[in-house]
């Protein structure tokens, strides 16, 4: 068993005993979907494991954006309180000016000349930093580089 599956294992059993309902749900759904996945696919490394749970983190993000069109505040609450409980499986994301660093330094490592590199830029930043950082922050640092 992966480290996010036995620990999100044992907090269902904890939200269990304190009767934490709301969280108890949500611990349950990022299982179910660690085993889904794990039974198509085999073995699932903690990686795997990791980017099934920025997934959840990304729908609720999304869910969140068209609450606010919406005008449902109550959703909002909701889904940001969800966000946080699982992002506290996940390693600690990079700030803004850690990601303009690194990708600064990446960029001279391999002689960054714009667009036409964005492919080796993105393999070596993936062997570094995936999943520790917002694809977003780093779009925008590359794009403040040309």
């Amino acid at each position: 068993m992966a480290a996010y599956l036995e620990k999100l294992t044992a907090d269902m059993k904890a939200a269990m005993r304190a009767g934490e309902k709301d969280k108890l749900t949500v611990v349950r759904m990022l299982i179910s979907d660690i085993k889904k996945k794990a039974e198509a696919e085999g073995e699932l490394s903690d990686d795997a494991e990791a980017a099934i749970l920025h997934r959840s983190v990304k729908m609720r993000s999304d869910t969140i954006d068209q609450a606010k069109a919406a005008g449902r505040d109550e959703i909002v609450q909701t889904e940001q309180v969800e966000i946080e409980w699982v992002k506290a499986y996940l390693p600690q994301q990079m700030t803004a000016e850690e990601v303009e660093a690194k990708v600064k330094e990446i960029a001279a490592a391999i002689d960054f000349q714009g667009g036409k590199d964005i492919g080796r830029f993105m393999k070596e930043w993936m062997s570094k930093y995936k999943g520790l950082a917002d694809g977003k922050l780093v779009q925008q640092a590359l794009r403040g580089l040309g």
